[in-house]
């Protein structure tokens, strides 16, 4: 698992952190503590961190509440969608597939949008690890002469170096490969 230290340091390589303070929030529920903790700590100021495909977008605390619509309301009508769990929070999208902290179990789930049901994997053990995993992987992009080839495959050195970036920072290969899988790295 990651520190906030850590999550803040690798991605402000991508945008700007700053501490955020709870009184941000504009929810209509209450903010989870581990999210107040993430904002006022890590401090994501929409950042968004380049991806294979899609870049992933962390929203500032103040613009968390608007990025609910489309998951936790319909964000035309306003109406509730029935079928998002209560305490659910999109913390972070990659092209409109969300990353989801979930209040109860306190761990950050994957879902990919538009499957007509919310099928959440968990992926991150908690907010700290999604946000410095996110940004490992963006950097490995970032600091690659040539990413993928000319037929948009990743190149498996820099398959190697993620595996050998997250595993140092995870402190575990086998977590380090089910990132870079989940990522479809590899």
């Amino acid at each position: 698992m990651a520190t906030s230290e850590q999550a803040r340091t690798l991605l402000s390589r991508h945008g700007v952190c700053v501490p955020q303070n709870a009184a941000d929030w504009c929810g209509d529920v209450e903010l989870p503590d581990d999210v107040r903790r993430f904002f006022a700590e890590v401090g994501p100021r929409n950042v968004e961190v380049v991806g294979y495909g899609n870049p992933t977008t962390l929203s500032s605390l103040a613009l968390l509440w608007d990025r609910q619509a489309g998951y936790r309301w319909n964000g035309r009508t306003n109406e509730r969608i029935a079928d998002w769990p209560e305490h659910w929070f999109v913390i972070a999208d990659e092209g409109a597939d969300p990353y989801i902290f979930d209040a109860e179990s306190r761990r950050v789930l994957f879902a990919h949008h538009g499957m007509g049901s919310w099928d959440a994997d968990e992926v991150y053990p908690d907010l700290n690890t999604m946000a410095a995993c996110i940004a490992t992987l963006g950097s490995v992009i970032m600091d690659a002469d040539e990413f993928t080839d000319d037929d948009c495959v990743i190149h498996p050195d820099c398959i190697d170096e993620a595996v050998r970036r997250l595993t140092e920072l995870l402190a575990s290969s086998s977590a380090a490969e089910a990132i870079v899988a989940t990522a479809g790295w590899g």
